[in-house]
């Protein structure tokens, strides 16, 4: 295989205890989406523009502006990345998909990420601004173009029941976390201009975004994984796979 492995599915569908599982092999290094030390994504992150100094860290630079993040009792200045105009966001994390495979292309090590590829882009792009489709599946051919030298693999855990898995997976999360998730799916663009509302108007918000996800991802040049994980048991699954084709590949 490969340096990367791109975990992706709905929220709910497993990503992150698959990564993290999948990271226990030797050699791999499994990144959460909200890990301050990731390589690629940028949670509570701002981008600021040329300028004076600002307290907070400088985690990378970009042309006219760096990457800051800032501790809790600091002044802060920009933009948070995530809140940035599609086009401007999309530029700027071209560029840190740039200088990551630039950095580790060569290196003899295999990186697990969860939500970078797929997830980000239509959250950013089709939920809170609504753009056109076009534009984001672009932004990710962009990127899957980029990842050729780490010959990524993309996991896909996809939800077969979106309505009963989500409902199961929201009664199991803390209260800010469902209030929150639902009251941001519902009040950004998409929903806003397609009159969803509450728990069912986020379910039919990610059957759609489940199916564009996974329309774009068949035509992708990425090798791809499909498991259905309504269950959980797409890891053993997987593993069956994987056991398979390394037997393959020995006895080739």
């Amino acid at each position: 295989m490969g340096k990367l492995w791109l975990i992706e599915g709905l929220p709910g569908s497993g990503k992150t205890t698959f990564a993290e599982r999948l990271a226990t092999t030797p050699g791999y290094t499994f990144y959460s989406e909200i890990d301050a030390s990731h390589p690629v994504d940028v949670h509570d992150v701002y981008w600021v523009e040329a300028g004076p100094e600002t307290e907070g860290e400088v985690i990378d630079q970009d042309g006219t502006g760096r990457f800051i993040r800032y501790r809790p009792n600091e002044r802060r200045s920009g933009v948070d990345v995530y809140e940035l105009p599609f086009d401007k966001h999309v530029d700027l994390m071209v560029g840190r998909w740039r200088r990551f495979v630039e950095r580790v292309k060569e290196a003899d090590h295999v990186y697990v990420f969860e939500c970078a590829l797929l997830q980000n882009p239509f959250t950013i792009g089709m939920v809170a601004q609504d753009v056109p489709n076009e534009q984001i599946e672009a932004y990710i051919e962009t990127v899957a173009d980029l990842l050729a030298p780490l010959d990524p693999t993309v996991v896909y855990l996809e939800t077969a029941d979106v309505p009963t898995v989500f409902r199961e997976v929201y009664a199991e999360r803390p209260t800010d976390w469902r209030h929150g998730f639902v009251e941001y799916y519902t009040t950004r663009a998409y929903a806003q201009a397609n009159g969803l509302s509450g728990m069912e108007g986020t379910i039919q918000l990610l059957e759609e975004r489940q199916r564009r996800e996974l329309s774009l991802l068949e035509r992708l040049p990425l090798r791809t994984i499909r498991l259905v994980n309504d269950e959980r048991g797409a890891f053993e699954a997987f593993d069956v796979l994987r056991s398979r084709e390394e037997a393959d590949h020995a006895d080739a």
